[in-house]
């Protein structure tokens, strides 16, 4: 959703690639690429959780939970292509 609403101009058109696997049992990757704006989610600040939910800005749960549950993040500038790779684990 991020990237269909920040990561191209409005109104322009553009491509999202998304590859999963299943590189060991109980392992689910997941690979997320576009041509939008270059951003790091991973260099992005964390929400401040302690602010009443009322007065919090917007932004930054969504890569607050997968960072919770991923056994492994992380992201790529190439070519003009942002990458966002993450594993997930059902042993943790």
């Amino acid at each position: 959703m991020n990237i269909a609403r920040y990561a191209y101009p409005r109104d322009a058109p553009g491509i999202v690639t998304v590859t999963c696997s299943a590189p060991g049992p109980g392992e689910f990757a997941v690979e997320v690429g576009d041509q939008g704006s270059a951003f790091d989610p991973l260099a992005a600040a964390s929400p401040d959780l302690t602010v009443d939910l009322a007065e919090r800005p917007i932004g930054g749960l969504g890569i607050l939970l997968v960072k919770s549950f991923a056994k492994s993040m992380t992201y790529r500038r190439d070519h003009g292509w942002n990458w966002l790779t993450f594993q997930i684990s059902a042993n943790g």
